[in-house]
């Protein structure tokens, strides 16, 4: 595992809490393969689950079959925060990749009227809903190529921050069926869209590591400003 944060971000906050080590919660650990649910509509969560490798996601259903992916989670992010917090889920999660989760007990949690506890929840919950603002922004007005790199450069910050990424590259391994749904683009068009990104010079996606080779055109094109991120 990667722990040295790359050169710019060095000037911004320390990234949230994590619950395994700085609360001292107990965890079980699972693994689950890719393309599992974890959370179905409709659920009252018993356990928190802490995503601790691989990525997971949360979407919506159409009746019709068709999938929106409302959110990509990476290591240190809480699966079903705000299910927890409502005490009943509205959407699904599942299994991008082969995942390990950590389960920590509900009980525990209620159990613990700690307010740095509290505090760092919200912050968790604060970020949740920038990044979903954002993510409106790309589907609204930012075209095919330019939600691809934005979305491209988040996830290179986000991993980033719990280490898994170094200054250029980071492991990608969701397929082109989820990034579209993700963006709210066809498989087809995201094929052609990465293939544009890469005769561009901007991206190398090989063996599932992406690799940015010029961070500052891609997030120039993108108009990624990380500010969202920092809560």
């Amino acid at each position: 595992m990667l722990t040295a944060r790359p050169a710019d971000m060095a000037a911004y906050a320390t990234p949230p809490k994590s619950l395994t080590t700085d609360f001292d919660f107990p965890v079980r650990e699972r693994l689950v393969p890719k393309q599992n649910e974890v959370l179905v509509p409709g659920a009252t969560p018993d356990v928190a689950h802490l995503l601790l490798a691989g990525h997971t996601c949360r979407y919506r259903m159409l009746q019709d079959g068709r999938r929106q992916i409302t959110a990509i989670l990476v290591p240190g992010d809480i699966c079903d925060l705000e299910a927890l917090l409502a005490g009943r889920s509205s959407y699904a999660v599942s299994t991008l990749t082969r995942c390990t989760l950590g389960e920590i007990p509900l009980s525990r949690v209620a159990a613990t009227h700690d307010p740095v506890l509290a505090a760092a929840l919200q912050r968790r919950l604060r970020r949740d809903e920038a990044i979903a603002r954002e993510w409106i922004v790309s589907l609204g007005r930012r075209d095919g190529i330019e939600r691809t790199a934005h979305l491209l450069c988040e996830l290179r910050w986000r991993l980033a921050e719990v280490g898994q990424a170094t200054d250029d590259s980071y492991d990608l391994r969701t397929t082109q069926h989820d990034l579209a749904d993700a963006l709210g683009l066809t498989s087809v068009h995201v094929n052609r869209v990465l293939m544009n990104l890469r005769a561009e010079r901007l991206i190398q996606l090989k063996g599932g590591r992406l690799t940015i080779i010029d961070r500052t055109r891609l997030k120039h094109l993108a108009q990624f400003d990380p500010a969202y991120l920092i809560q």
